[in-house]
């Protein structure tokens, strides 16, 4: 099972198509199944494709994948996406219909989990091209029942996600993959303005905002180290900003989020453990890292962010396609989601241990880990009473 996003301290999951509800301390429930859009064999292909037996009995080939996004949004909705189609659930996951059709070469979950943004009233979705499509940015402004274009990037492969500044008002964006399309930037009455672009540097997946500056982690597999960067405010709308490096690791940087514990502010990042190829490398031999873990790490505005300690990590699941080429091999990811209430919500997915489960570390526990140096307040993420064990 799969985090998606979370609202009024409840995390809203997918497994397959079918859609649940968690809560601390009363565990999930099921809200709905997503049905298969279409007729004839355009039906059935969907069907199979997105089934959770399907994904079962492909896991020991190519490791578990997943399919499907789902973000809450307004009071009641739900938005979705299934391969290569998008969703919407107006009572809560109950019932769903087809919105729009994303483009033939999305990936397997049509969008990433960061492609989802509600700003200023309105809901606004990146598509994720991995062909000659352009990179396009929809907008909604009745919850997703329907979507109209936003905006339109030909000079990009794709957007990797779209967020909320809650200090600068503005909704940010990123997008890769290669040096001269990898841009971290904002957009301005419908236009993609770069603040900084042309390295991997600024190659990002998400972003995080605090009142001083704005952060993210290198989405580059192919390098020795991956650089966490900060880009302090008073640097945007330089002409050349270049952005400090506060921190390192051996993986991608993907999922980062924010959150208050004790007075400070802390950012957590999220890596993966990638598998395969990446077809924007520029050498054959450094296609990806060839880490096995993914991590979880955090810092504080105590430090100014520069001192990152790993609360958690994750070994990625072995697959017959790590070792034979004919097949592909699936990635592992940590979903994470944090507020000041719940503390971090940890999804580790195809993991050796903890895979698909929903694990809470509160906001006690990280107040010990951060700032008390106590090593013993998270001694096993997802011990008893944290986690819920899920199937997928």
């Amino acid at each position: 099972m799969q985090l998606g996003g979370i609202r009024n301290q409840v995390g809203y999951c997918a497994a397959g198509r079918r859609v649940s509800a968690w809560r601390p301390g009363s565990g999930i429930t099921d809200r709905g199944t997503i049905p298969c859009p279409g007729r004839g064999l355009d039906r059935l292909r969907f069907r199979v494709l997105n089934a959770g037996r399907t994904k079962r009995l492909l896991g020991p080939l190519v490791g578990a994948y997943t399919t499907t996004n789902v973000w809450p949004v307004g009071a009641e909705g739900l938005v979705a996406t299934v391969g290569r189609r998008a969703f919407v659930s107006s009572d809560g996951g109950r019932s769903w219909s087809v919105t729009r059709e994303l483009p033939a070469s999305s990936g397997p979950m049509g969008v990433l989990p960061t492609s989802l943004c509600e700003h200023d009233g309105e809901l606004y979705l990146a598509e994720y091209p991995l062909g000659d499509e352009d990179a396009r940015v929809l907008a909604s402004d009745d919850d997703g029942r329907s979507w109209s274009p936003y905006h339109v990037q030909e000079d990009a492969r794709h957007f990797h996600g779209l967020f909320h500044d809650p200090y600068g008002g503005r909704l940010w964006a990123t997008t890769g993959d290669t040096d001269r399309e990898s841009a971290v930037g904002y957009f301005d009455d419908g236009r993609f303005r770069p603040v900084g672009s042309g390295s991997q540097r600024w190659r990002a997946v998400g972003l995080a905002f605090t009142p001083d500056a704005v952060l993210w982690g290198m989405d580059c597999p192919y390098v020795d180290t991956v650089e966490l960067l900060a880009l302090p405010r008073d640097r945007i709308g330089a002409a050349e900003p270049e952005p400090e490096t506060v921190g390192t690791t051996t993986e991608s940087v993907y999922y980062v989020e924010t959150l208050s514990v004790g007075g400070e502010s802390v950012v957590v990042a999220a890596t993966a453990a990638e598998c395969g190829t990446d077809s924007t490398a520029p050498t054959a031999e450094r296609a990806d890292s060839g880490s096995r873990t993914a991590r979880v790490l955090a810092a504080t505005s105590a430090t100014g962010y520069r001192e990152w300690r790993e609360l958690c990590s994750f070994t990625r699941r072995s697959s017959v396609g790590e070792s034979l080429s004919a097949l592909p091999a699936a990635s592992a990811y940590v979903f994470v989601r944090a507020n000041d209430e719940l503390g971090l919500v940890i999804n580790p997915y195809n993991t050796s241990r903890h895979h698909g489960e929903i694990l809470q570390v509160p906001p006690s526990d990280l107040e010990r880990l951060l700032f008390d140096d106590d090593p013993e307040a998270v001694p096993t993420v997802g011990g008893p009473g944290r986690s819920e064990r899920t199937h997928d």
